[in-house]
């Protein structure tokens, strides 16, 4: 009896240890002196032509599980398969891939593997694995109850190990290419309700080397939806640690309440990372709960929050295209809870607390950059015209006062690039049957097969489709033809 007894004592002793030995990976220290364009950031990444930012084509993937990922599988293969001449597809074009959730999955997997191996493996890889059924098997296997019983260790650590091993072959960002497309995967921070991607530049703020930290670590981040996954965690240093200063357009934006709010709540939100004492740690879920189309990069990086260089790039005329792809996978389903009487359960107030906003917001996201493209259409035309009143005037002398007066001097040019927005969306399907299958997928992490390949036949019908895609293969192959003779 005492020998039984002191074996089970032992066993929940070694257990115990077990339990508590278990930790998440602790995102590697940033050492110094501080260099703030070293690491996987877009500033340090090479471009394959001579001329690399006269097209400038973000392409931003959805959240929405392996449906979101289907999705964008078959826009990125349509962009490689479309021609615009020199030899070269419009996926050669791409500049940056921002992502969220399920698109990150097809993010990350293209940018450390490349386009041979993504169309090749993408499928079999992702697309076709059980996922959630394998998670599901190492949620129940007895040996990882005690790992989850410590409060360093979550499912989401679980699942970030799975895909480490069997999707993203133990790789860093150190692993990334350092060359364009720039891959952003999108996560959020839970106490501020802010993006947070997976940039050096992001982890700049931690005092954290991101070439250290796997990239699966950023897919699960990116995908961690609120209720079936855990948020995960980064340790957040010192700053006199590695010596980190803030951009200098963080102190600009500060100065801007007034005049910039959005540019001064962004810059307010950087600052938050500062204290270290008071947020020593930083967690993070689903990217879709601060932008669940990606699309917020866009914004950001004009008003300074991620260094893409877009408007230092249109102002010097770099930049002569700008173009933005949004995969949007975005579901509705029709409301069940709406058939009767009762109120809704806790589980599904639940469910629609942390998804619908998420939906919600990315129509307004969209038209937000539709709005900035208006703007600046808006300030061209207004140069434009002023500038033809002072040209009206005779008199040399008078033309140039009335510039510099006006402020329509070649140096006042706003910039201008030519816009184009594309939303790949399923709203746009025109058979009815197939809009209303598509929009029902459930965000699962594993589909029958026969979903994905319609997934996937659709995303390359609605680009092809698509007047504005036409239109931007038609101007790029124009662009790439040689001049004719006069």
């Amino acid at each position: 009896m005492i020998g039984r007894a002191f074996r089970a004592l032992a066993g929940s002793l070694a257990l115990g240890s077990i339990a508590a030995c278990a930790h998440y990976p602790v995102n590697p220290p940033l050492e110094p002196p501080f260099d703030a364009h070293s690491g996987y950031r877009f500033e340090a990444l090479s471009a394959d032509t001579p001329d690399p930012d006269r097209n400038f084509v973000i392409v931003t993937l959805s959240g929405g599980g392996t449906r979101a990922a289907a999705f964008a599988y078959g826009v990125l293969e349509t962009l490689s398969e479309t021609e615009i001449g020199g030899g070269r597809r419009l996926l050669d074009e791409v500049d940056v891939i921002s992502s969220v959730s399920g698109g990150s999955f097809a993010a990350a997997y293209y940018g450390l593997y490349g386009q041979e191996a993504f169309f090749r493996d993408f499928p079999d890889a992702v697309l076709h694995r059980p996922i959630e059924r394998d998670l599901a098997l190492r949620v129940a296997a007895p040996w990882n109850w005690v790992r989850l019983l410590s409060p360093w260790y979550s499912r989401s650590d679980l699942a970030d190990a799975y895909y480490d091993e069997h999707i993203f072959g133990r790789h860093t960002f150190a692993d990334l290419p350092r060359k364009r497309p720039f891959i952003v995967l999108e996560a959020t921070d839970l106490s501020l309700g802010a993006r947070f991607p997976f940039t050096q530049e992001h982890f700049d703020r931690l005092c954290s080397n991101l070439d250290g930290v796997t990239v699966s670590r950023g897919v699960t981040a990116s995908s961690a939806f609120p209720l079936a996954f855990t948020p995960l965690t980064l340790d957040n240093r010192p700053k006199a640690s590695c010596g980190y200063t803030a951009p200098a357009w963080v102190e600009l934006a500060e100065q801007d309440f007034e005049d910039a709010p959005e540019r001064w709540s962004l810059a307010r939100t950087w600052r938050d990372y500062e204290d270290a004492g008071r947020r020593p740690f930083v967690h993070l879920s689903d990217g879709g709960i601060a932008d669940n189309i990606g699309l917020r990069i866009v914004g950001s990086s004009i008003d300074g929050g991620d260094s893409l260089g877009i408007f230092a790039g249109a102002n010097a005329r770099a930049i002569q295209r700008l173009v933005v792809i949004v995969v949007d996978a975005k579901p509705r389903s029709d409301p069940e809870a709406d058939l009767s009487p009762r109120p809704p359960g806790l589980v599904d107030v639940l469910n629609a607390a942390a998804t619908k906003p998420m939906e919600n917001y990315s129509a307004d996201t969209v038209e937000r950059v539709r709005l900035l493209f208006d703007e600046w259409d808006r300030a061209a035309s207004d140069f434009d015209a002023m500038r033809a009143r002072c040209d009206a005037m005779v008199a040399p002398s008078a033309r140039e006062r009335c510039r510099r007066a006006m402020h329509v001097t070649d140096a006042d040019r706003p910039p201008h690039p030519e816009l184009t927005l594309i939303h790949v969306r399923f709203e746009a399907i025109p058979d009815a049957d197939a809009r209303r299958r598509l929009e029902g997928v459930p965000t699962s992490l594993e589909l029958p097969r026969e979903q994905v390949d319609e997934l996937v036949k659709w995303a390359h019908q609605l680009l092809e489709s698509s007047p504005e895609y036409r239109a931007l293969v038609e101007a790029m192959k124009r662009d790439s033809s040689p001049a004719e003779s006069p």
